[in-house]
This record gives structure tokens, C-alpha cells and sequence, in this order.
């Protein structure tokens, strides 16, 4: 599967990561995604960052259901949490959802070549 946030049309963060059925969840692997961007985006129309700031990004598996997996993403600056929400991402076809005003999480089939 591919991802890709947007802030404003411009790609922040992109990544790919294989997928599979987990069927005993003691083997379930949890695991944090961590990428930054610089500031300058109003969070929720009320946090606001400079453009000297640096905020980081989170991604994590928040659950999963058949044929969704459910991406916990949130963004924080200076012990602030800004942003803290979900994306559900359709196995096997694109996913988009605006997550704040400009701020676009896209998800979408991408094949094992993608993911070397």
C-alpha cells in the first residue's frame, strides 16, 4: 500500500508498506511512522505554527477491519498536539481524505516494485 500526505498540493510525506492478514494477533508488529515538516499551517483553524517552527508527524495503525485498515495520524510542534485523527484506507483502492483545511492523506494500491 502507498500513502501520501499533501499540505497545499505539495507532498510532505510518502511511503510505501506491505500489507497482509495477521491471523494471531500476538504477532501483530506495532510500529510508529515519524517524518517532519516545517510549520507555517494553521491546525484546525486554531493552532497556529510559524514557518521557523518544526512539526512532527505521526502514522500508526489504529485497527483494522475487513478490507480497511484504520491509520491513527496526528501532528505535534513544541509539546503541543496539533492535529489527531483517522484515515481509512480501502485494501486494494485509493483512499483520500481531507484531514484539515489543505492537508490531504491519500492511500492506494502500489506493487511489490514500489515497495523495494
Amino acid at each position: 500500500m502507498g500513502i501520501r500526505i499533501a499540505l497545499n498540493g505539495k507532498v510532505i510525506y510518502r511511503s510505501s508498506f506491505p500489507i497482509c492478514p495477521i491471523g494471531d494477533r500476538s504477532e501483530e508488529v506495532r510500529k510508529t511512522v515519524v517524518f517532519s515538516m516545517k510549520g507555517g499551517h494553521v491546525f484546525q483553524g486554531e493552532y497556529h505554527t510559524t514557518a521557523a517552527q518544526t512539526v512532527e508527524g505521526n502514522i500508526w495503525q489504529a485497527g483494522a477491519d475487513p478490507g480497511l485498515i484504520l491509520l491513527g495520524i496526528s501532528f505535534d510542534s513544541q509539546n503541543q498536539i496539533l492535529l489527531n485523527t483517522i484515515h481509512i484506507a480501502r485494501v486494494g483502492r485509493e483512499s483520500k481524505t481531507e484531514i484539515d483545511r489543505g492537508l490531504i492523506v491519500r492511500t492506494f494500491p502500489s506493487t511489490r516494485k514500489d515497495l523495494e
